[in-house]
């Protein structure tokens, strides 16, 4: 698999000063949390209503791709609130860190701390 240039990301300044907080708050005990702070740090922030409508954001139900198998309906969300059985996927994730600011269409490859590629593509997002 390639590693192809990740798309922009697009959080609104109150979403980056959350969840910049939260990942620097659990930086070394969520694997996950450098990942939210490098995506949060390339980062293309906005006011509230100038985040495009396809992107997604914190509560909003999402449809993607990963690793070739597909997520239908799922909410991201703060850790506090993750429940998988109930499709709520936390932010603090390898998958939610990616998914937070993408648009519907991007998709993005990395290689993961297991040692193995991975592919994410957002498929759909709705808002609550």
């Amino acid at each position: 698999m390639s590693h192809t240039a990740r798309p922009p990301v697009y959080v609104t300044e109150a979403e980056l000063e959350r969840l910049s907080d939260l990942a620097y708050a659990v930086q070394g005990r969520e694997p996950a949390a450098d990942t939210l702070i490098e995506e949060l740090a390339r980062a293309r922030v906005s006011p509230a209503g100038e985040v495009p409508l396809d992107v997604v954001r914190m509560h909003d139900r999402v449809s993607f791709q990963y690793d070739g198998a597909r997520y239908e309906d799922f909410s991201l969300v703060y850790p506090y609130e993750a429940n998988i059985e109930a499709k709520r996927i936390s932010v603090l994730t390898q998958v939610g860190a990616m998914l937070i600011g993408l648009r519907v269409g991007d998709m993005m490859t990395w290689m993961g701390s297991d040692g193995r590629d991975h592919s994410l593509e957002v498929l759909d997002v709705s808002h609550s």
